[in-house]
C-alpha cells in the first residue's frame, strides 16, 4: 500500500505479465517495463509525501550498535555500478566512511569508491547552500532556468497540442452519439443487426485509439505540472531554510534526490578527491548552469 502510486494520482499498467496464455500464474514485471501515467485521477495523498515515504524505505534504516541512524541511507549511490553505498566506521572510531555495497559484498569487480563522511558533509552542505541561495535571491531566474531546460520546449509542444486535445475529446463525444443513434436505428429496424455490429465495432475501435491518444496527452500535461510544482516547492523551501549550518536528514529530504560518488582519479590517494554528482529535488535529470559551477540541472559537481 505504501508504495502504490495509485494513491498519489497515477495509473501504473503492466505490473505483471504471463509467459503464456495457458498459464494462470502472473509474474511481477520489472519497473522499467511498466507504463506509468501521471495525474490520471484525484490523489489521496500529495506527491511530496508519497516520495518521502519511498525515500524512507530505501537503504538501511536500522540504527547501528551505537544507536545512530545513517542520514545518507537511500540517497548515496555508486556512480559506476549504481548500487547503494553503505556507512562503515573505522577501528579508531574517529569517523565514518562510505563504500560501494557491491564491492563490500564481492558481488562485482566494482571498486570501493570510498569517501569519508566528513568530506561528504562538507561537499553536500556547500552545494545546498549555493543552490538554495540562488533560488532564494534570484527566484525568477532560478525558476526560468529550471523550467527552460527541456520543460519549456515540452510546455510549448503541449500548448500547441491543446487544440488537438480538444479535438480528441470532441470526436470521442461524437462517436458516443453516433453509437447511440446506431442503437436506436437498429431498435427501429432501420438497419440490420449485422450492419449494426460492423459499424459499432469500427466506431469503438476508432474511439479506443482516440482515448489512448488523449490519455497520453493528459499524462504529458501532468508531467509538466509536476515539474513546475517541484521547482516552486524548492524555491519555497529555500526561502524557509535561510540559515544552514550542518547536513541533517530533514535537509536532505527537503533538497536532495540522489547523490552519486565516482571513484578517485588516483585510487587509494589521500590527496585526490572523489567526483561527486548531486541531484536536487527540483529537477533530477536535465542540463542547467549556475555561475559556472552547476553544469547540469539538479546536478552539482565537485572534484
Amino acid at each position: 500500500m505504501l508504495s502504490n502510486q495509485i494513491y498519489c494520482g497515477d495509473t501504473v499498467n503492466f505490473k505483471t505479465y504471463s509467459k503464456s496464455n495457458k498459464q494462470k500464474k502472473r509474474i511481477k514485471n520489472a519497473p522499467e517495463n511498466m507504463k506509468v501515467f501521471l495525474n490520471t485521477h484525484e490523489p489521496i495523498i500529495d506527491r511530496a509525501t508519497f516520495d518521502l515515504v519511498q525515500k524512507h524505505f530505501e537503504g538501511r534504516k536500522r540504527a547501528d550498535k551505537r544507536g545512530e541512524l545513517d542520514k545518507y541511507a537511500g540517497y548515496l549511490y555508486c556512480a559506476e555500478c549504481g548500487s547503494r553505498m553503505y556507512r562503515n566506521r573505522d577501528k579508531s572510531h574517529k569517523g565514518n566512511s562510505y563504500r560501494c555495497g557491491r564491492h563490500q559484498s564481492r558481488k562485482s569487480d566494482c571498486s570501493s569508491h570510498c569517501i569519508s563522511g566528513n568530506n561528504l558533509d562538507k561537499i553536500v552542505l556547500t552545494a545546498i547552500k549555493k543552490v538554495t541561495k540562488y533560488a532564494r535571491e534570484h527566484s525568477d531566474e532560478f525558476y526560468s532556468d529550471a523550467i527552460k531546460n527541456g520543460e519549456a520546449e515540452a510546455a510549448k509542444n503541449l500548448k500547441e497540442s491543446e487544440s488537438l486535445r480538444n479535438e480528441y475529446e470532441s470526436k470521442i463525444k461524437q462517436i458516443d452519439n453516433a453509437i447511440q443513434l446506431l442503437y436506436m436505428d437498429r431498435s427501429n429496424g432501420k438497419i440490420t443487426d449485422e450492419r449494426y455490429d460492423m459499424l459499432s465495432e469500427n466506431f469503438e475501435k476508432e474511439q479506443s485509439k482516440l482515448k489512448a491518444k488523449l490519455k497520453e496527452l493528459n499524462s504529458q500535461f501532468g508531467e509538466v505540472k509536476v515539474r513546475e510544482k517541484s521547482v516552486s516547492d524548492f524555491i519555497s523551501k529555500a526561502k524557509r531554510y535561510v540559515t544552514i549550518s550542518k547536513v541533517t536528514p530533514e535537509l536532505l529530504r527537503a533538497f536532495i534526490e540522489r547523490i552519486e560518488v565516482h571513484e578517485k582519479a588516483v585510487k587509494r590517494s589521500r590527496t585526490c578527491g572523489n567526483h561527486i554528482v548531486i541531484y536536487f529535488t527540483f529537477h533530477p535529470d536535465k542540463a542547467f548552469r549556475l555561475d559556472g559551477e552547476m553544469d547540469e540541472l539538479g546536478m552539482t559537481k565537485f572534484a
